[in-house]
């Protein structure tokens, strides 16, 4: 069955920034995972052993290089997208301390545990944040109603037994930990944060995988060359910029069979594609500074490339019908960077990637396996077939 390049390209949604954005949502259909892969654990920590978490934290990041190696070990990470409410007032800090110091309950927190045991704070931020700014004595209790006496008064000038009081307060946490699939997690941090803004896929792996990997992700994605490669299209708030950049460095570097695990073994593609950019971030977060420099300038020179032969409506069809572009689709973006990428600085073969580059953007077979399921294994697969024995005549075997 052959598809419409007005289906392929998704041009009846309501202004999209790209074809196939709908991917950065959690998934609603069911997965089959086996209960043993899901592992979700309650805990509780004092106040000032997590306090004694961030201190660690903020003094490992100090004085770091862009792309430095260091201990992110044992940490706990309060700077995550997981939360982008209104930061609390004194007033609403003050009243938190006030409630502990009388003895009652807080809510659950909501913390995710990667590989290396630092804790991710889904939720729970502004409240984490006001016990470690009172104990830094960064402000004074205000508005206080019940423990009138104590309004005015920095951490240091309460009683021993308020201050032990709320150094020892255990706080209730719920942990998420490895394995459990990103799918799942990102499925059930939506869960928690539904009475906020709805998070994205992306939002949520930028805080999962925090380093080299989301540096190197920020520094693309405002680089002039991508900006001019992608007709300045796609906004920044939403991590949709990253999100594509991500797809295509992971479909690069698995189609390459360069995408390896810290055990060193090749990476496969099992039809998720959350895990497959999970492990993405992982491989960034773990290879040298050198290369991660080398991505970085591939992807530069791909975006150069692009410009130069293809103009800023590269990665979607020229016009629509009614003298619209269309968005930019996300499948054809990866391929084409794959292409670019191996172009490096070779000449003369411009013509030939604009013949090939339009024959693939109409061609029934690749329509079809950027519709329905395209993240399947298959057509994943499929898609690098496809992409590979299009461009023969530019696409290197050694690079």
């Amino acid at each position: 069955m052959s598809i419409s390049i007005k289906e392929a390209y998704g041009i009846d949604n309501e202004n999209p920034e790209f074809e196939g954005e709908e991917s950065l949502n959690p998934q609603s259909e069911e997965d089959n995972y086996y209960t043993d892969s899901i592992n979700i654990d309650q805990a509780y920590f004092s106040v000032f052993e997590l306090k004694r978490k961030y201190d660690r934290t903020k003094k490992q990041k100090s004085g770091k290089s862009i792309f430095s190696k260091e201990d992110r070990r044992n940490q706990i990470i309060l700077d995550s997208d997981f939360q982008r409410e209104v930061v609390w007032k004194i007033k609403q800090k003050s009243e938190l301390i006030e409630s502990v110091l009388m003895g009652l309950p807080i809510p659950i927190m909501y913390l995710y545990e990667d590989k290396f045991a630092n804790l991710v704070v889904v939720d729970g931020r502004q409240r984490l944040t006001a016990f470690f700014e009172f104990l830094d004595e960064r402000f004074e209790l205000t508005g206080l109603k019940i423990l009138k006496k104590l309004n005015g008064k920095k951490f240091g000038e309460l009683a021993p037994v308020y201050q032990s009081k709320l150094e020892d307060y255990q706080l209730i946490t719920q942990i998420i930990k490895p394995p459990t699939p990103d799918s799942v997690i990102f499925n059930v941090f939506d869960r928690v944060n539904r009475g906020g803004t709805s998070l994205n896929n992306q939002e949520m792996r930028n805080a999962l995988y925090q380093g080299n990997s989301t540096k190197l992700l920020d520094i693309i994605a405002k680089s002039q060359e991508f900006k001019d490669a992608t007709g300045k299209s796609l906004q920044a708030k939403r991590m949709k910029d990253k999100y594509l950049i991500l797809r295509a460095i992971a479909f690069y570097l698995w189609s390459d069979k360069k995408l390896i695990n810290k055990k060193n073994e090749i990476v496969e593609y099992k039809g998720d594609i959350d895990d497959l950019l999970g492990k993405t971030m992982e491989y960034l977060n773990f290879i040298s500074e050198d290369e991660l420099k080398e991505i970085a300038n591939k992807f530069n020179r791909a975006m150069i490339n692009t410009s130069r032969i293809l103009g800023e409506d590269a990665f979607r069809l020229k016009r629509l019908s009614d003298g619209r572009k269309s968005p930019i689709n996300m499948n054809v973006f990866e391929g084409v960077v794959y292409v670019m990428i191996t172009l490096n600085d070779r000449e003369g073969l411009d013509e030939v990637i604009k013949e090939k580059y339009y024959d693939l953007i109409t061609e029934p077979k690749f329509l079809n396996n950027i519709a329905n399921h395209r993240d399947s294994a298959n057509k994943f697969e499929k898609r690098r077939d496809i992409i590979i024995e299009k461009f023969r005549e530019v696409i290197l075997n050694d690079r």
